[in-house]
């Protein structure tokens, strides 16, 4: 009764998070969700607290880089970036194109893929009606790119911190393994759309004579120079094996004190664009997940991972990556990464699992919510984004690029893996 009774709150909750009805905020299911299972007993109080020491770590270094985000992004670091893609486009359409594959990239993997999703699609799209383009390619760029490019570090997406955390990857073999696979994602997905939208992409434009000035140079040089700091601190942190989390929000909470106490960040915006929903929605998410776990259910994943990847051949990590590619589509890639992590710790402890399908798992819950519009949250916020300026996307249009797009970019993912995992 117990096992039916957590699938069915689990179900609710992920159906309330992905609809939304009447706006609801996207938290709001999970916690609700989250304190149901504890009422009920499902989860103890004992495992809830086990439950925030694990996450911890991972939702304390969202926070620190959400922080630093939205400093940066004040201080024009983001307009600067899609001005240096411009600049470097020269005239060409297709090359520009390509440049923001590139921005979209190195963004991603810094700060995270909610930097470029958030972020970076309204400056790309102010940049394209600017230079009289069509937006709808740029912002497909900047969605998929979002998703291609988390792949690269712990720190590129929350999905990665948390298979790095539960597995306890070390950071810069996780960065060593992934860089392959990763680069063959976003080389695909980059020649990929060239190809989709090549018509989109034929002709030159007119950049204006006008170079990039921030508003306030000493802003922007601070923020720049806070920014290289913080991430030499967090790959130093990896090194030594310190958590990466405290390094993170240190580094946010000193950068926002300085830019404050000279009056160009106002402390209670900035706080405002941390995105509290999430951390509330992982936690949330994470309960409702455990309660499943102490059910039956519980084993019947983890039976299926041992039986899809004892081993690290190409079939056994394609069947990991479609497996988590069919989850996060399904139950977003949030919940699907939690399920994955859960199911795989106890396997890889018994030696029954390759560590080589945690990497796997990841390429389904990165690259895979591409498929569909309700695959990732950033997908979902960038949607609303990018509708809010007037451009129209249905979930079938979403599809239809999806479909043709993410097989091909999944595929070349697996072979990357699969060669990375024998050349290191």
């Amino acid at each position: 009764m117990d096992a039916v009774v957590a699938l069915l709150i689990l179900l609710v909750t992920l159906l309330l998070v992905l609809v939304r009805p009447h706006e609801l905020p996207v938290a709001l299911p999970a916690a609700l969700g989250g304190l149901l299972v504890l009422a009920l007993r499902l989860v103890s109080l004992h495992e809830a607290w086990e439950i925030l020491r694990f996450a911890q770590d991972a939702l304390v270094f969202l926070i620190g880089m959400m922080i630093v985000s939205a400093i940066v992004e004040r201080a024009g670091f983001f307009e600067w970036c899609a001005t240096l893609a411009a600049r470097a486009g020269r005239g060409s359409v297709r090359r520009l194109y390509l440049f923001i594959f590139l921005i979209g990239t190195l963004i991603t993997a810094t700060l995270s893929l909610d930097a470029t999703a958030i972020v970076l699609t309204p400056i790309v799209y102010a940049m394209a009606v600017r230079l009289k383009l069509r937006p709808l390619p740029f912002m497909f760029a900047c969605c998929f790119i979002a998703n291609t490019a988390s792949l690269f570090m712990p720190i590129s997406n929350l999905t990665n911190l948390l298979i790095y955390r539960a597995l306890d990857f070390s950071f810069l073999r996780f960065s060593l393994i992934m860089f392959t696979p990763a680069v063959a994602a976003v080389a695909t997905n980059a020649a990929l759309f060239s190809y989709l939208f090549r018509f989109d992409l034929i002709g030159h434009y007119t950049l204006s004579a006008e170079p990039f000035r921030p508003a306030n140079r000493a802003f922007f040089r601070l923020s720049v120079i806070g920014l290289i700091v913080i991430l030499l601190a967090i790959f130093a942190a990896s090194v030594v094996h310190l958590p990466i989390g405290p390094i993170a929000l240190a580094g946010g909470i000193v950068l926002l004190a300085l830019t404050w106490a000279r009056g160009w960040t106002p402390f209670s915006a900035t706080l405002r664009a941390v995105s509290w929903n999430l951390i509330v929605l992982v936690l949330g998410l994470f309960l409702v997940v455990q309660a499943v776990e102490n059910t039956v259910l519980a084993g019947i994943f983890t039976d299926a991972l041992r039986s899809l990847a004892p081993g690290d051949s190409f079939v056994q990590l394609l069947s990991i990556a479609l497996g988590s590619t069919l989850g996060a589509n399904l139950i977003n890639n949030i919940p699907m990464t939690i399920v994955a992590s859960s199911a795989l710790r106890p396997a890889l402890d018994a030696g029954t699992v390759h560590p080589a399908a945690g990497y796997a798992a990841l390429l389904g819950t990165n690259i895979g919510p591409n498929l569909t519009i309700t695959g990732s949250l950033a997908t979902l916020i960038w949607l609303s984004i990018v509708q809010g300026r007037g451009l129209s996307i249905t979930a079938r249009q979403y599809l239809r690029l999806g479909i043709v797009a993410t097989p091909l970019i999944l595929l070349s993912a697996v072979f990357g893996l699969w060669l990375s995992l024998r050349l290191f």
